[in-house]
């Protein structure tokens, strides 16, 4: 099925770049908030992050110091671009005049909808509460929903069980492990064209 989507026209990182794109898609997603009513990440929590690349790019004074701070926060910025993409390709479903409303740029050819590639788990860490795991994953353009599974050894016929299904990307956090107990995690990505690969398994001790 061939479909619209939603692209990320950028090249690269560069940051003035990454605040221009998260401007206008911060300022076209707020005017059209009827059509984009529960952004993920929120357009408050968004807007903090384009407000903090606006400062260091101002701040910018050559120190070696600052130009870290200025690619650490348009790697930020550009996370939660990824993030919003992979909600307004959700909610346009195909669509390019709702595309088009939400301030990213449309794909010129509409083009056929993949099922999702392999998802790179970029850490974990402990959850909100004790005996829990919030993962960090990178985001995948073409997946609207993701799948966390478990188990306690990795052999030959692993039985992976399956503990958060159709999880949001910021959402990626399951509870009631048990405390001391090594686990492995793995996230897959996925649509409404099926699952794709899962992430390389991550071990994780709740504490």
């Amino acid at each position: 099925m061939k479909t619209n989507m939603a692209v990320l026209h950028l090249k690269n990182k560069d940051p003035q770049k990454v605040y221009n794109l998260a401007g206008k898609v911060s300022t076209n997603m707020v005017t059209n908030k009827l059509v984009f009513p529960n952004p993920d990440p929120t357009m408050e929590a968004f807007g903090v992050e384009i407000t903090k690349l606006d400062a260091c790019i101002k701040a910018k004074d050559g120190s070696k110091q600052k130009n870290q701070a200025l690619a650490d926060q348009a790697e930020v910025v550009h996370g939660m671009l990824k993030s919003e993409i992979i909600y307004v390709n959700k909610v346009a479903d195909g669509d390019k005049t709702i595309i088009l409303l939400s301030g990213f740029d449309c794909n010129e050819e509409a083009t056929t909808k993949d099922i999702p590639g392999k998802v790179l788990i970029k850490r974990i860490e402990d959850g909100s509460v004790s005996c829990s795991a919030k993962i960090y994953i990178e985001a995948l353009v073409d997946a609207d929903r993701y799948k966390v599974e478990t188990a306690t050894a990795l052999t030959e016929v692993t039985d992976w069980k399956t503990v958060l299904d159709f999880g949001a990307l910021n959402k990626l956090e399951i509870r009631n492990l048990i405390r001391g107990r090594e686990i492995y995690i793995r996230v897959t990505g996925g649509n409404t064209h099926g699952w794709g690969m899962p992430s390389e398994p991550v071990v994780f001790i709740p504490r």
